[in-house]
């Protein structure tokens, strides 16, 4: 009799060691697609971003074209009375980037801070879409109650307009700029820049105002500083207008950092800070608080005064003012004034038409 030896079944299955080959080629190839990946979500929020900068550029010359000048940086009220305003050029602009409604609720005669919409929210604490770049990670929640911006103007060398007009940018304070002021030429001199990075440390490696690309981040610490919508900050003791908030030490007002009256020192301390939505070129790209600097590697988007939007890398010829630095040949300072000979090339990555 004969024995018929069935086939023996053959295994179908991964062996440990081919398994883990799988997964080692799999991991290789997320780790290869991940920065592609990454690069393109960051290329298309630029463009987003570049999209709202470019909608504010022709919205401050549809402002132009309507009231014969540029927007305010800000508007106060009686210096000796209580009628504090805080508004700012973004406030002024709202009509014209599809915001009639909201502008259309704000009393500007009186003071914002307690101003509701017809929602009973604060109009203060209004969130724009437009006024936010899409790579800024702002805060999970309002801080102290008012909605911020990643955009600012530029005031040139000095928030505090003491260095003359010649150091004046387009967004000076307690002035306006028509296009006739504008010397340099629309196309060399920068209206609008990012902010988003105006939580830098004050004091970079002992310090106080650096060149570009030198700061120090310290988002979510105390000591920040950011652009809002509204201007929330008081007088600091040298311009009556200089943070766009016209008060005496005699008059109490709610301050950004939920303190009343003078908050003396402020830019040495250690409270956070609502800043209003201007900047100022005596320090270069990503290197100080209360200077222009994004979260776009290696430079920032800047809306021109002939609405043009451009990307300026960090390394622009600037300054480290404390440095002993003149405020002069400095080509990241001429091409944020109106009349300081901003001519010359500097460093465009890409246009945005």
């Amino acid at each position: 009799m004969h024995c018929v030896q069935r086939p023996r079944s053959l295994k179908t299955g991964f062996t440990l060691v081919e398994l883990l080959v799988v997964i080692a080629i799999i991991g290789i190839l997320v780790g290869l697609l991940l920065p592609a990946v990454q690069a393109a979500r960051e290329a298309a929020r630029r463009m987003s971003c570049g999209n709202n900068m470019k909608q504010l550029g022709l919205a401050i010359h549809n402002y132009h074209d309507t009231f014969k000048s540029f927007p305010t940086t800000e508007i106060w009220g009686d210096k000796t009375g209580l009628n504090v305003r805080n508004f700012t050029w973004l406030t002024f602009i709202l009509p014209f980037i599809e915001q009639s409604p909201l502008h259309d609720q704000i009393d500007f005669s009186e003071s914002v801070m307690a101003q509701t919409d017809a929602s009973g929210n604060l109009i203060r604490s209004t969130v724009i879409d437009s006024f936010l770049c899409p790579s800024d990670p702002v805060w999970d929640t309002l801080p102290h109650g008012f909605g911020l911006t990643s955009y600012a103007g530029a005031s040139g060398w000095d928030e505090h307009a003491r260095s003359g007009d010649i150091h004046a940018g387009v967004f000076p304070t307690a002035r306006t700029t028509r296009f006739s002021n504008i010397t340099d030429g629309t196309s060399n001199t920068i209206a609008i820049g990012e902010v988003t990075t105006n939580s830098f440390c004050c004091r970079p490696a002992g310090v106080d105002e650096s060149a570009g690309g030198s700061g120090q981040f310290r988002r979510g610490s105390s000591r920040v500083v950011r652009a809002s919508f509204v201007a929330a900050m008081v007088d600091d003791g040298y311009n009556d207008h200089a943070l766009a908030l016209a008060m005496n030490s005699g008059q109490p007002l709610l301050s950004a950092d939920g303190n009343k009256g003078i908050v003396s020192a402020w830019w040495n301390g250690g409270q956070a800070h609502i800043w209003k939505p201007t900047y100022r070129s005596r320090t270069g790209i990503n290197a100080d608080w209360r200077g222009a600097g994004s979260y776009h590697p290696g430079g920032a988007l800047f809306t021109v005064a002939d609405a043009s939007v451009r990307f300026i890398a960090e390394t622009i010829e600037s300054s480290n003012m404390h440095s002993g630095q003149s405020n002069n040949n400095n080509l990241w300072h001429a091409i944020n004034t109106v009349a300081g000979s901003g001519q010359g090339s500097y460093e465009v990555s890409n246009s945005i038409p």
